[in-house]
C-alpha cells in the first residue's frame, strides 16, 4: 500500500496554508512530517485523511486518487489519531476501541466474537489492559491518547496517520507508542513535534516551513545545524549516539532579548 501527495496545495477561507507538497509512504515505511508551529503540518495530514479537501494537486491511494475512492473505503485502508479526542458520551474504553471495527461491518451491523478480541488485542498493545470497562471520560489525557491509538489500531490499516501522536504522553509511554507504530510494518505518516523522537524513529522526514517543503530525505541527511537553525530559528549540536546509531540534538539557549542572540 502507497500513499503519495503529488503538488498538493491546501486553502483554507481563499487562504493558502500548505503549497506545492510532494510526498510518498510506501509499506513499512515511518515517515515524519517536522516544522515550527504553524508551518501547516497539520493542515496537511488533515487533506490526507480527507478533513481538507486540496485545492491543487492530488492524493493518491495504491495509484488511485483519493477523491475517486468512497469514504468506507478509504476508512478501511486509513486510520488516523488525532490530537483532539473530546467525547461528549460516557464510552468504555472497549467501546471506544470498538468503533475502529466500524469500517470492516455492515450498515448498523452489531459487533462479532472477532471485533471484540481485535478490539482487546489493541487495548493490551498499547499497555492498558484490563482498562476495557473503565469510562474513557474518567483517564488521564496520556490515557486517553493511548485508547484513540488502539481504536486506530483496531481498524486494522494499511496506512497510519498520526498527528502528534505522543502528545500528554511521558517519555516511556512516547517510545513505546512510536515503538508500536513501526512494529506493524505498515506505511505510517506522523506529525511529529520532538526532533529527536523524529531521528529516532523515521525512515525519512518532511521539513514544511511557512506550508512550503523545505527539505526531505532521511534523517541524517535533513537534520543538519544548518537547517534547524534556517526553519526553527534555534541553533543546536547533533551528534550520531555510538550505541543507537541515531542522530541526537541538544539545543543551544538563544536569549531572545539579545539582538545578537548569544549563546548562554
Amino acid at each position: 500500500m502507497e500513499l503519495a501527495l503529488k503538488n498538493v496545495d491546501v486553502s483554507i477561507n481563499r487562504k493558502t496554508i500548505v503549497q506545492d507538497v510532494t510526498l510518498s509512504v510506501n509499506k513499512g515505511e515511518f515517515a515524519g512530517i517536522i516544522g515550527p508551529n504553524g508551518s501547516g503540518k497539520s493542515t496537511l495530514l488533515r487533506a490526507v485523511y480527507r478533513l481538507f479537501k486540496p485545492s491543487r494537486g492530488a492524493i493518491f491511494l495504491n495509484g488511485e486518487n483519493l477523491n475517486r475512492i468512497k469514504l468506507a473505503d478509504s476508512a478501511r485502508k486509513m486510520g488516523v489519531v488525532g490530537q483532539f479526542n473530546t467525547v461528549d458520551f460516557d464510552f468504555s474504553v472497549l467501546e471506544m476501541v470498538l468503533m475502529g471495527r466500524t469500517p470492516h461491518k455492515r450498515w448498523f451491523g452489531s459487533d462479532t466474537w472477532e471485533d471484540q478480541q481485535i478490539a482487546l488485542s489493541a487495548i493490551e498493545k498499547v499497555g492498558l489492559a484490563g482498562f476495557a470497562r473503565r469510562s474513557f471520560s474518567t483517564l488521564s489525557g496520556g490515557e486517553q491518547q493511548r485508547v484513540i491509538l488502539a481504536r486506530a489500531l483496531a481498524q486494522q490499516p494499511q496506512i497510519l496517520l498520526l498527528d502528534e501522536p505522543t502528545n500528554h504522553l511521558d517519555i516511556k509511554y512516547q517510545l513505546q507508542t512510536l515503538f508500536i507504530v513501526k512494529s506493524l510494518g505498515i506505511g505510517v505518516l506522523a506529525v511529529l513535534h520532538d526532533l529527536n523522537l523524529a531521528a529516532m524513529h523515521c525512515h525519512k522526514l518532511y521539513v514544511l516551513k511557512d506550508g512550503m517543503l523545505a527539505a526531505s530525505g532521511p534523517p541524517e541527511q535533513v537534520l543538519t545545524p544548518q537547517l534547524i537553525r534556517d526553519v526553527y530559528e534555534i541553533d543546536c549540536d547533533i551528534r550520531k549516539n555510538p550505541d543507537t546509531g541515531c542522530l541526537s540534538i541538544s539545543y543551544f539557549h538563544n536569549n531572545p532579548f539579545s539582538a545578537g542572540g548569544d549563546h548562554s
